[in-house]
Order: structure tokens, then sequence, then C-alpha cells
């Protein structure tokens, strides 16, 4: 598996993948425009306060979370080299927290259906 994604471009990996929810869609048109491939690749302030990217794992990349839904028999092992830190797992939804700079590998992956940004909610007409 690591040989495909070191020798597969972003734009291969951008276009062999699943559609995506639409705020997952919108994420990953900005990232490209971003340049994200780059194993140097810093979001933009913008970016990061957008889709709450935060900094996370042994190199401190910039990561995003949210619900990744897997096919049958995925274990988190199978993302590991991707960086991908698994949360609650409930059947085939997990929450996840992905390396933006790896997210377009991920959604290429045959254990993969979807993935879902997390978003912040809050009750509406409560004071915080």
């Amino acid at each position: 598996m690591a040989g495909f994604f070191a020798a597969a471009s972003c734009a291969t990996r951008l276009a062999a993948r699943q559609p995506q929810p639409p705020h997952t869609e919108r994420l990953l048109q900005e990232l490209r425009q971003e340049g994200c491939c780059s194993p140097e690749f810093t979001p933009s302030p913008e970016l990061v306060r957008r889709y709450r990217l935060h900094r996370m794992g042994r190199d401190s990349s910039y990561c995003v979370h949210g619900f990744l839904s897997v096919r049958r028999g995925a274990q988190p092992a199978d993302f590991a080299e991707l960086g991908v830190a698994v949360g609650t797992q409930v059947d085939s939804l997990w929450t996840v927290h992905v390396p933006v700079k790896n997210l377009p590998a991920l959604l290429s992956t045959k254990g993969v259906k979807i993935f879902e940004v997390g978003e912040k909610v809050s009750a509406k007409g409560r004071k915080r």
C-alpha cells in the first residue's frame, strides 16, 4: 500500500475516489487550491479557522476531524500509515482525525466509503 501512496500524484488520488458529502468536497477543493499534497503543506489561517483544523500526531500535522464510513472488515491499522487517529467505532462509522495532506489518499483507499467533516454545533437560543 505504501508504494501506491508515494507513486500516485495528488491529482490522481483526488480523481480516484468516490464523491463525498458537500462540506468535504468544499474542503478538498480548497486544499487542492492551496497545494495540499506537498509534504511541507501548511494550510492558510482561513482554512484552519473554517474547518477547525488542528495540529496533531508525531509530526504535528494539521488535521481535520470528522466521521469516516468504512467497508466491512476495515480496521484502524489499515489507515495508520496515513496518520489517521481513530476514536469511537460504531459498526462501520468511526470518529477520526486525519492529516489534511493525507485526506486525498485516504479517500482513494478501498476500505473507505465516505468522510464527513465534523462541524461545530450549538443549541440555538442558548448563551455561551
